[in-house]
């Protein structure tokens, strides 16, 4: 979903001759259409689509299950992907980019989105119960809806229940080794998962911050 007919065409070429089936659109209230119409498995969003940007896009996309995001956007200001993040992107990826790194962020966020080949336990904590092996989410006993991002983050500290998962440690076993001091990234997803989990996100619970080292997941000793 971009704008710009070369690069648009530049990057369908690419990804084409890496073996994606690609869908273009040009403006926002075709992206729309389109990702109301077809199954993506990724979506490539830029934010300075005409008719309705990608702002507009990105909300309309967090009403539901949705597929990995990546922006492209020739803003890379850290407030732009901050923003970006919170309102539901997987990765941010500011112009100009070579084909070899948005590939290389394609294939991220598609890992992300795959089970594991070896479904571990259940673990629960305050009311949430994380199914590893079905990839599911419940809070008291209801689904919670997580984009393949978050569950690949809240599964990451559910299987390292009650131990302190350190930053850095975090981010590299999430979105990569090229992301350890992309700690923006991860503020924004914690509070995300705390905003759909926590029955106060203000007072957590469920995912705990420990003294500015990193993050756990339930309480020392709960089972």
């Amino acid at each position: 979903m971009e704008d710009d007919r070369s690069l648009r065409a530049a990057i369908a070429r690419a990804l084409t001759a890496a073996g994606f089936s690609v869908t273009e659109v040009g403006d926002g209230a075709a992206a729309v259409a389109a990702l109301r119409s077809a199954h993506a498995e990724v979506v490539l969003l830029d934010i300075g689509l005409p008719f309705v940007d990608g702002w507009r896009v990105l909300g309309e996309m967090a009403h539901g299950r949705q597929p990995p995001v990546i922006i492209i956007s020739a803003r890379g200001d850290e407030q732009d992907k901050v923003r970006a993040l919170d309102m539901g992107a997987d990765d941010y990826l500011a112009k100009p980019f070579g084909t070899e790194e948005l590939l290389a962020r394609i294939r991220a966020v598609m890992r992300r989105a795959q089970p594991p080949e070896h479904p571990p336990a259940t673990v629960r904590a305050n009311g949430i119960t994380v199914d590893l092996g079905a990839r599911s989410v419940t809070r008291e006993g209801v689904e919670v809806r997580l984009s393949p991002t978050e569950y690949l983050l809240l599964a990451e500290l559910a299987r390292h229940a009650h131990e302190v998962m350190e930053f850095r440690t975090l981010l590299q076993r999430v979105w990569g080794p090229t992301y350890a001091d992309e700690r923006h990234y991860l503020r924004v997803f914690i509070q995300r998962l705390r905003r759909k989990l926590e029955k106060d996100p203000a007072h957590p619970a469920v995912i705990l911050t420990v003294a500015g080292r990193g993050y756990r997941f339930g309480a020392v000793g709960e089972g």
